[in-house]
């Protein structure tokens, strides 16, 4: 099975998050005429086919919303279960998980990078705190043989993906909404092994 670890934010974050960049996208009489020489990753040409496109922006599914920690590849159900019962025991000696919530977005992080992200914001120390508590996640599985990157984790969520459509005008528009917004605070209470493909295959609480 194919594991990898995330913080999940409340599902009503996650589905107001894809909604909010759903509803920005325009109405399907857009054609790729009036945007093929605005794409952000292809040129277009004066004579482009006067046909419908597809969506501005691929918008990431409600459950897939989430704060990736790190991705531990392929295991074997033994393995699997020494990985989550290791998480345990570390995530049980943390601290109360700290609160957070989104505020704000942002996209183009790098070069390669083609997500929309929503940031998260939080009071004093807590983002250390978050931090922490995904170092502590790498640091408990390198006894298994599993050296994860430790620069991997970032507070934010992925809520779309830029496509070969996506104009910097709906890009600016998108980030315009997401600077808008601002989600009610939840606390960090667990670390979620994901199975990919298959959503949660075990919670691991945070804080004894």
């Amino acid at each position: 099975m194919h594991l990898h670890a995330a913080f999940l934010p409340p599902a009503e974050v996650r589905q107001a998050l894809v909604d909010l960049v759903a509803d920005q996208q325009p109405a399907p009489a857009e054609t790729a005429a009036r945007r093929a020489s605005r794409g952000l990753f292809r040129r277009g040409t004066p004579d482009a086919p006067d046909v419908p496109v597809g969506p501005l922006l691929d918008v990431v599914p409600a459950d897939r919303a989430v704060l990736p920690i790190t991705d531990f590849g392929y295991l074997m159900s033994g393995d699997a279960r020494q990985l989550a019962d290791a998480l345990e025991r570390a995530c049980a000696e943390l601290p109360q998980g700290p609160s957070v919530r989104v505020a704000g977005g942002s996209a183009l992080i790098d070069p390669k990078d083609r997500s929309v992200w929503a940031d998260l914001a939080a009071e004093g120390d807590d983002l250390d705190a978050l931090h922490a508590i995904a170092q502590a996640v790498v640091s408990a599985v390198e006894p298994l043989g599993l050296f994860c990157d430790r620069r991997q984790f970032r507070p934010r969520i992925a809520v779309a993906t830029i496509n070969d459509s996506t104009s910097v005008e709906h890009l600016e528009q998108v980030l315009t909404a997401l600077s808008a917004y601002e989600s009610e605070p939840w606390r960090i209470t667990e670390v979620s092994i994901l199975q990919r493909g298959s959503g949660v295959w075990r919670s691991v609480p945070v804080g004894g």
